[in-house]
């Protein structure tokens, strides 16, 4: 008898695992389209890095390189400090990712095209922002935040 009754409870909880593990791929990939927009939309904020507090994971994992960069930025503090420092160089920033790839796997997605825009400095120059750009998102307590974003220049 305890035996049926252990077996059923094996069974249940093998049910429930298979059914709770189905995801939605269009429904996550959506989900990242969310996440990658407002990503975007926090790249133009010139402010002090809390446009980008909302999109990040806050985790000591999360990685930058831009198109400028000498070496990778590792962590959510860091990555604050930078986008705060970096943003005091601009007068206005459009940016918007064009030809976006999206790959999803779990709790981990990706993202791959161009970004394409324009950087209008505190100087006076205009930058042409044409470059590839890899994005990479992990889903948090339900939400798809940014960990990882890689951009380099188109070769010219």
């Amino acid at each position: 008898m305890k035996r049926h009754g252990v077996l059923r409870a094996i069974r249940l909880l093998v049910v429930f695992a298979a059914t709770s593990a189905v995801a939605d791929p269009a429904a996550d990939v959506e989900g990242v389209k969310g996440a990658s927009k407002a990503f975007y939309q926090a790249v133009v904020m010139l402010d002090d890095g809390t446009a980008m507090d909302k999109v990040w994971a806050h985790a000591p994992y999360v990685t930058y390189v831009g198109p400028k960069s000498t070496s990778v930025i590792v962590g959510w503090d860091a990555q604050k400090s930078y986008w705060s420092e970096f943003n005091k160089a601009f007068a206005q920033r459009t940016v918007e990712l064009v030809g976006s790839q999206i790959h999803v796997v779990g709790d981990l997605a990706w993202e791959i095209g161009t970004e394409v825009g324009q950087a209008h400095m505190k100087d006076g120059t205009i930058r042409k922002v044409d470059w590839f750009a890899t994005n990479v998102y992990q889903r948090i307590d339900g939400r798809w935040l940014m960990v990882s974003h890689h951009v380099q220049p188109k070769p010219q």
